[in-house]
């Protein structure tokens, strides 16, 4: 089998150009992650950054419902969001970041209508349970169960059954790679496409970007191991390959996969290490790395014509 594969740039043909400015300004005065904060302010804090200062590039109106089903004993909160007045659509079922503990998908509407919007799709966003209260693999868990959900609910919510994809970025970037992989071990339902958007692909290995751009960055490396020592109930856990998909042996039969990276990105080189892999093992994926960008592409380590070429590559492959 052809071993090569090659990650395209954007802007095509531009392999690296130094960080935008106004991301560094951002970054600076967003000042160095603090481990020792409260993770109630913490979550705060976060919330309102993701909120507030993710791009607004959406227009026009929207249906937005929000609704619970039973999962494990337990209620799953799931955010609907469509364009206004539409029919049958693509579904996304889209896993927000935050390493596992932050946020939630109110803290994603403005993301979840940008991809609504561009690719004229229903967005379903899951607030999956997030540790330290819910340790992994409960947020994996919810997001099977609202994979299910899509498919068991198309024609109620006028999703299109043939195009149902998984999407997430960052730490919800593990989980939908996660979901992938466990979707076909288990469930085996149809995924139209995998989107993995300066995703978390490896707890276990490090890699030279990790070190490259450890501060000043946005994600730093203070911050992801805050997270990995939090998300896990204990340290052996992080080795499940539906916690490390990198490190699964075997990929193949996977949904059709897009990998978004961006050049100043501690995630960068599992990200594109990933796609790698699964074009090796026969999976058709498109990588695109984001010169002079940050992480995270959808939130906020991209400007807003990056942004704009980030949609537009997620449109397509929802489409």
């Amino acid at each position: 089998m052809e071993t090569s594969f090659r990650v395209g740039t954007w802007p095509e043909g531009v392999a690296s150009l130094p960080p935008d400015p106004k991301l560094l300004k951002q970054f600076r005065r967003q000042g160095s992650f603090n481990p020792n904060m409260p993770l109630a302010l913490m979550r705060g804090m976060v919330h309102l950054a993701t909120r507030f200062m993710a791009p607004r590039l959406y227009e026009g109106d929207f249906d937005c419902r929000y609704l619970h089903i039973p999962v494990q004993n337990q209620l799953l909160g799931l955010r609907i969001v469509r364009p206004a007045g539409c029919g049958v659509l693509p579904a996304v079922v889209y896993l927000h970041g935050g390493g596992g503990l932050l946020t939630d998908s109110s803290s994603y509407l403005r993301v979840l209508k940008n991809i609504a919007f561009a690719a004229n799709a229903a967005v379903i966003a899951v607030d999956y349970r997030r540790a330290p209260e819910h340790p992994f693999p409960a947020g994996l868990d919810d997001a099977l169960a609202a994979l299910a959900w899509a498919h068991n609910n198309a024609s109620a919510f006028q999703f299109d059954p043939r195009r149902i994809s998984i999407a997430g970025d960052s730490a919800g970037g593990n989980l939908a790679a996660g979901l992938a992989l466990r979707n076909r071990d288990e469930l085996q339902l149809p995924v139209y496409r995998q989107i993995l958007l300066n995703a978390r692909l490896s707890n276990v290995r490090h890699f030279p970007s990790i070190d490259q751009f450890a501060e000043g960055y946005g994600l730093s490396r203070v911050a992801m191991d805050y997270f990995s020592s939090r998300y896990f109930r204990q340290p052996a856990d992080a080795y499940s390959v539906y916690a490390s998909p990198l490190d699964a042996p075997d990929l193949r039969d996977l949904p059709p996969a897009l990998v978004i990276t961006s050049e100043y990105d501690p995630l960068r080189d599992e990200g594109e290490a990933y796609a790698a892999a699964l074009h090796q093992a026969g999976v058709p994926v498109s990588a695109v790395r984001f010169a002079g960008m940050a992480h995270t592409i959808v939130v906020f380590g991209a400007t807003k014509t990056a942004a704009e070429k980030g949609l537009e590559l997620i449109a397509d492959a929802v489409q």
